[in-house]
C-alpha cells in the first residue's frame, strides 16, 4: 500500500512540475511582449521600411512581410486578387459594406488570422482612413455597372476613388493600385467610362505616385460578358438569338481573363519598380465581336442565330431590363461598351512588362462556357472542340 501511495505521489508531483513549467513559460511569453508591444507600435505607426519581415518558407501560412488593404474585394476581380495574395502569405484587410455573408467566400483564401474583415462606409472619410492606417500597399477595385438610387457610378468611382487615394497619402501607404479601365475618358458616351476617367483624374491629383491599371472588358466564371451572351437562350420569341448592332461587325475586342488581372496586382504589389506606372491591360489578340461570340457559341455547341438591332430599339429592351429590381441584366450603358471598341494606347506597358504572358480567349473560354453547356457536349475537351 505505501508503495502504490508513493507512485501516485510521485505522478502528482511530476503533473504539478509541469503545470508550473507551463505557467511560468506563458507568464514570461506575455511579460516579454508587454515589454516589446511599444516598439512594435512605434514600427507600426512610423514605417520607417516598406514591409515588415518576412516569415516562414513563402506559402499561405508565412508573412509575405506585406500588409494590403484591399477595397472591392467582394467583386468580381476582387476575388481572384484575394485569392493570389493569400497564397504567399499576405495579411490583408478586406472592408465591406454589404451583408457579412458577403465576404465568407473570402475567409478561407488566406490561413487563420491572415485575413481581416472590416466593415466600412466609402462616403465616411474617418472610415475610409481606418481601413488604410496601418497597411503598406492599397488596392482599389471599387466599381458599378449601373446606378442605384444610393450608389451612383460617379459617386463610387470618381469622388470615391479621391477619398481612398486622400486617404493613402495622409496614411502614408508606401504604394496605391488603382484600378481603372480601358478606354476611359471624359467624352466617352459611357457613364461608366466617364466616372473611371475621373477617378484616374482624382487619384493621380491626390496621389501622383499611384499605379494605374486600365484592363479591357474582363471575362472570368463571374462575368457580365461571356455569360451575357451564354444566358440569351432565355430571350423568348421574336428576340430568340443573338441581337447585335450593327451585326457586331464594327467593333473590336480584346478581352482579357481575370486571372491575368489578378496576377498583373499581385507583380504590381510586390514589385517597386510598378509605382507610379500606367499599365493598359488587355487580351493578346483583337476579335471582331460578331467573330468572337461566333467562337462562343462553337464552344457553347448551339446554334449561332445573329441579327441586328436599330439602336433606338435595343435600347428600349435595355430600358426595360433597368426597370428590374434586382440587379439588371442589360442596361443602355453596359449595351453602349459592349459595341465600343477596345484602343490600346502606344507607348502604354501592359501585361508583358508585368512578366504575364496573356490568356487566349481560345485557352480560357472553354473553363468559363462549360457549365452553359447541354448534358451531350459537357465533357468535350478543347482538342475535341477545335477537330470539329
Amino acid at each position: 500500500l505505501g508503495d502504490e501511495t508513493n507512485m501516485a505521489a510521485t505522478k502528482t508531483l511530476l503533473v504539478c512540475r509541469q503545470q508550473t513549467s507551463c505557467l511560468a513559460r506563458s507568464a514570461l511569453y506575455w511579460r516579454v511582449t508587454r515589454m516589446l508591444s511599444p516598439l512594435i507600435t512605434a514600427v507600426s505607426i512610423k514605417r520607417e521600411s516598406s514591409s515588415l519581415v518576412k516569415t516562414g518558407r513563402g506559402g499561405r501560412s508565412s508573412f509575405s512581410g506585406n500588409h494590403v488593404t484591399v477595397f472591392g474585394s467582394t467583386g468580381f476581380v476582387g476575388r481572384y486578387v484575394v485569392n493570389r495574395l493569400g497564397r504567399v502569405g499576405t495579411q490583408m484587410l478586406l472592408p465591406y459594406r454589404g451583408d457579412e455573408l458577403d465576404t465568407r467566400h473570402l475567409k478561407l483564401m488566406g490561413d487563420l488570422g491572415q485575413i481581416e474583415f472590416r466593415r466600412f462606409s466609402l462616403k465616411d472619410e474617418q472610415s475610409v482612413m481606418e481601413m488604410v492606417r496601418y497597411s503598406s500597399v492599397v488596392v482599389n477595385l471599387i466599381g458599378r455597372d449601373f446606378n442605384t438610387w444610393h450608389n451612383k457610378m460617379d459617386a463610387a468611382m470618381g469622388e470615391g476613388a479621391r477619398t481612398v487615394a486622400r486617404a493613402c497619402r495622409e496614411a502614408g501607404v508606401k504604394q496605391f493600385i488603382h484600378v481603372s479601365a480601358l478606354n476611359a475618358s471624359g467624352d466617352s458616351p459611357s457613364a461608366f467610362l466617364q466616372a473611371k476617367a475621373a477617378g484616374e483624374a482624382a487619384v493621380l491629383e491626390e496621389f501622383p505616385d499611384a499605379t494605374i491599371m486600365r484592363p479591357s472588358w474582363i471575362y472570368g466564371r463571374e462575368d457580365r460578358f461571356f455569360n451575357f451572351y451564354a444566358n440569351l437562350k432565355i430571350l423568348p420569341f421574336p428576340f430568340s438569338g443573338v441581337p447585335f448592332l450593327d451585326r457586331g461587325l464594327k467593333t473590336v475586342k480584346r478581352p482579357v481573363c481575370v486571372t491575368d488581372v489578378a496576377m498583373a496586382i499581385f507583380n504590381a504589389v510586390y514589385d517597386d519598380a510598378t509605382i507610379g506606372q500606367i499599365y493598359e491591360i488587355a487580351g493578346p489578340k483583337e476579335y471582331i465581336l460578331f467573330d468572337l461570340v461566333e467562337y462562343l457559341y462553337h464552344v457553347l455547341r448551339r446554334p449561332f442565330k445573329p441579327y441586328s438591332l436599330p439602336s433606338s430599339l435595343y435600347k428600349i429592351v435595355a430600358l426595360a431590363f433597368e426597370a428590374s429590381p434586382f440587379d439588371p441584366y442589360l442596361t443602355r450603358d453596359i449595351l453602349v461598351r459592349q459595341h465600343l471598341s477596345d484602343t490600346l494606347t502606344a507607348g502604354v506597358p501592359g501585361l508583358e512588362d508585368l512578366n504575364i504572358k496573356p490568356t487566349t480567349v481560345e485557352e480560357a473560354a472553354i473553363g468559363v462556357l462549360r457549365r452553359h453547356r447541354d448534358a451531350l457536349h459537357y465533357n468535350e475537351t478543347i482538342d475535341e472542340l477545335h477537330a470539329s
